[in-house]
């Protein structure tokens, strides 16, 4: 149902954009900045000339009085129908304990007033020159101030894009840029990279840059050219973990270290990726392609591939045992009963040495 909410608050932005219908008040928030930085830069499109930008958008950073966005949106237009406030990493949407303890007081004491009451009450009455866009990381959404602008606008949540669906921006990206990538390596290219699409672009314009005048962009061009990210070097441990092949899953999980990757994501990852290949196993002993599974997984073909192959080197015992030692091993590093890099380095070589 969340998942469906979030697709569906996009869904009514672009209308908006589409329609030219921009509301007065917008909460941007979630991990994926180039979304964020994309829709804001559309609204800006819309309601702000170039010559006229400066002076009809406002943005205030941080923390701040109440006070000081009401005073920025009371401010009229200049030569513009409407101008854009843009308030960014408020804090206004994280509840705290003194805000929780001090709204249970309310009641009975005219004196006592929940933080967020005030600007609450303004977005109800707000000119309608103003449009006032909150841009955050996260939302605590039991904070009062949530609901006066879902009730007066809309709340958009940009989470990280589905695997399959950064594969198929990543071809749309190249097309504009003259170049051809199939899905198989634009795959590679998603599940090698980062998941943000901020940096997958970066990777994509060093491919670019890298081709030249060639157009077709290969399996090879990504090895040679692009970072590879915790979630791709995790891939290759595997793989010398199905392989038996402790050196080179040491030596892996090594360089890891050198790239400052924090050893519990790296168990983490590791973790989750056993899961991963597990349910790939359920999944097509029941009867299921490979495709299926995939798509039932979440898994791009480049991905699905590799699971699939590594999947063969498992039993499904094997795995529940490996999967069960792994969050041992996570519990026994954060109540300090061994160190992290030996606790990852011993979990390596027993799964290694018992496959």
């Amino acid at each position: 149902m969340r998942a469906k909410e979030e697709k569906n608050s996009i869904e009514e932005l672009k209308a908006d954009i589409k329609n030219n219908k921009i509301r007065k008040a917008y909460i941007f928030y979630g991990p994926e900045e180039y979304l964020k930085k994309y829709y804001l830069g559309s609204i800006e499109n819309l309601l702000l000339s170039k010559e006229m930008e400066q002076l009809n958008k406002i943005v205030i950073e941080g923390k701040c009085e109440q006070s000081k966005i009401i005073e920025a949106c009371e401010t009229m237009p200049v030569f513009s129908e409407r101008k854009i406030v843009l308030v960014k990493n408020s804090g206004l949407f994280k509840a705290s304990k003194k805000q929780d303890a001090g709204s249970t007081k309310t009641k009975g004491k005219g004196s006592a007033k929940n933080p967020d009451e005030d600007l609450g009450l303004y977005i109800e009455n707000m000119p309608a020159y103003t449009c006032l866009i909150f841009y955050e990381e996260e939302i605590d959404k039991r904070v009062k101030l949530v609901d006066a602008v879902k009730k007066n606008g809309l709340i958009v949540e940009f989470p990280l894009q589905k695997p399959v669906d950064l594969a198929k921006w990543v071809i749309k990206v190249l097309k504009s840029y003259h170049k051809e990538i199939d899905m198989m390596t634009a795959s590679q290219l998603v599940d090698n990279s980062e998941q943000g699409m901020t940096e997958l672009l970066n990777e994509i314009n060093k491919l670019v840059s890298y081709l030249g005048d060639r157009v077709q962009v290969s399996s090879k061009d990504i090895e040679e050219i692009c970072s590879k990210s915790v979630k791709g070097r995790i891939f290759d441990l595997t793989d010398a973990i199905a392989e038996k092949n402790t050196v080179k899953a040491i030596k892996l999980l090594n360089d890891m270290l050198i790239l400052k990757e924090p050893l519990p994501k790296i168990l983490i990852m590791i973790t989750r990726q056993l899961r991963q290949i597990m349910e790939m196993k359920l999944l097509t002993a029941s009867g299921l392609t490979k495709s299926q599974a995939a798509s039932k997984i979440g898994l791009t073909p480049y991905a699905s591939g590799k699971i699939f192959k590594q999947a063969e080197g498992f039993t499904i015992e094997r795995l529940k045992e490996v999967i069960n030692d792994s969050l041992e091993m996570d519990l026994a590093i954060k109540t300090g009963k061994i160190n992290d890099r030996i606790a990852v380095e011993l979990f390596i070589t027993k799964f290694c040495e018992n496959l």
